[in-house]
């Protein structure tokens, strides 16, 4: 008995370290002329949790590590706000794996006005549903290049307000797989416990 338990134990373990090393997480560089904050929910309507700031428009900030909900469609948010004309945001944003996509398809995704959406801010947190105006591809004057930011365009809310709210869809495309070895060694315990019943129903008799 206290060997199987042992194996029991050993087993949860193993299977709490794939379900761990099968999260998908989230990374990112960004900034916005003036400042930004950038958070993840699984309601478009709603912000969610904040995932990092800034407030310095030629320093780009990156994060790294931002787990996402599995099994259901993640939301990244970004509210920008401008402190004196021009404006703009831009990043790049990329996942851990394949069992999440950005709204391109693909698990690489950069600002422009295709994959994103984008409404004037000046309030609480409401669903974007209007097309960012596309200013220019990074380089482009008076902000200049950013190295992390390759193939991002400058975006903005269309009308040029103060604040800007942009949204982008992350979808879920699979559960977590369960590794191939699983359902042998579940088996394989299954076996073992069985065989500790003979051996306590043989030496009760």
């Amino acid at each position: 008995m206290r060997i199987l338990s042992t194996l029991c134990g050993a087993a949860l373990a193993v299977v709490a370290s794939w379900t761990s090393a099968g999260a998908t997480t989230l990374s990112g560089n960004l900034t916005a002329d003036n400042l930004f904050d950038a958070y993840i929910s699984t309601d478009d309507s709603v912000l969610g949790t904040l995932i990092t700031s800034g407030n310095n428009w030629p320093t780009t900030v990156s994060f790294s590590g931002q787990g996402l909900t599995s099994g259901v469609t993640n939301y990244l948010h970004i509210v920008a706000t401008d402190q004196g004309k021009p404006d703009m945001f831009i990043g790049s944003f990329s996942l851990s794996d394949s069992l999440f996509k950005f709204a391109n398809g693909t698990q690489s995704l950069v600002t422009n006005a295709t994959n994103w959406r984008s409404d004037t801010g000046g309030g609480a947190w409401f669903a974007p549903t209007g097309t960012p105006v596309d200013i220019g591809p990074n380089g482009t004057s008076p902000w200049g290049s950013f190295a992390l930011m390759a193939g991002a365009d400058f975006i903005w809310a269309a009308g040029d307000p103060t604040q800007s709210f942009f949204s982008t869809t992350i979808t879920s495309v699979a559960a977590t797989p369960i590794p191939a070895a699983l359902p042998f060694f579940l088996s394989a315990l299954g076996g073992l416990g069985l065989l500790a019943y003979k051996k306590r129903r043989a030496s009760s008799v």
